[in-house]
């Protein structure tokens, strides 16, 4: 019997992680691309992330990204290190950061919403300002239509303090989300109608 979408939503929760994100995204440049012959201007990727008090994240903060890569893809074989890491830079967008009073820092992309030490280590060497469970696999996606990426990220958890991430997150993600409706028409207004370099 051939697999259906009621089957892919059996679960009767919200797709999240890297493989549906970098589904999800590449059909949409796809189709975008297809039916527009030409593919989109910018990408920008909004959500919610764990912040690093340790590179100066507090709850509710806005982040933009630098560049995003990946924590758990670890390959210790020489020539697939790089590869496994996945790091894509972001647009830069620092003078939209300055408009919008943004943080501006590397996000780090992994499959659990919890940590242990081998991802602390992983999560350092990536210099990472936030953690979420997408952006890599976005940006990812948008390499392969060569469409620029920016992450538009609000801190519901704080990845190295001492509450549980799944509930401090519960308990930050309303406040998170009002932060990140205020912010993305700020963002929209700023880029419409800009080249990449004066973001």
């Amino acid at each position: 019997m051939p697999m259906t979408c009621t089957h892919l939503k059996a679960s009767g929760v919200d797709n999240v992680g890297t493989v549906p994100a970098a589904v999800a995204t590449f059909l949409a440049l796809q189709t975008i691309t297809t039916t527009t012959s030409s593919p989109p201007d910018l990408l920008i990727n909004a959500g919610t992330c764990g912040g690093f008090k340790r590179k100066g994240a507090g709850i509710g903060d806005v982040f933009l990204t630098t560049a995003v890569a990946n924590h758990d893809r670890r390959i210790p074989i020489p020539a697939f290190v790089d590869y496994g890491i996945g790091r894509i830079e972001s647009v830069n967008a620092s003078e939209l950061a300055k408009s919008l009073n943004a943080k501006l820092g590397v996000c780090t992309t992994g499959n659990s919403l919890d940590k242990h030490d081998v991802d602390d280590f992983h999560m350092e060497q990536n210099d990472a300002s936030v953690k979420d469970m997408e952006a890599a696999a976005i940006a990812w996606s948008c390499s392969l239509h060569n469409v620029p990426h920016l992450g538009v990220k609000v801190v519901t958890d704080i990845v190295d303090g001492d509450k549980p991430t799944e509930e401090e997150f519960f308990e930050n993600l309303s406040s998170a989300a009002k932060s990140l409706q205020e912010a993305l028409p700020k963002v929209i207004a700023h880029v419409c109608g800009k080249h990449h370099h004066e973001l």
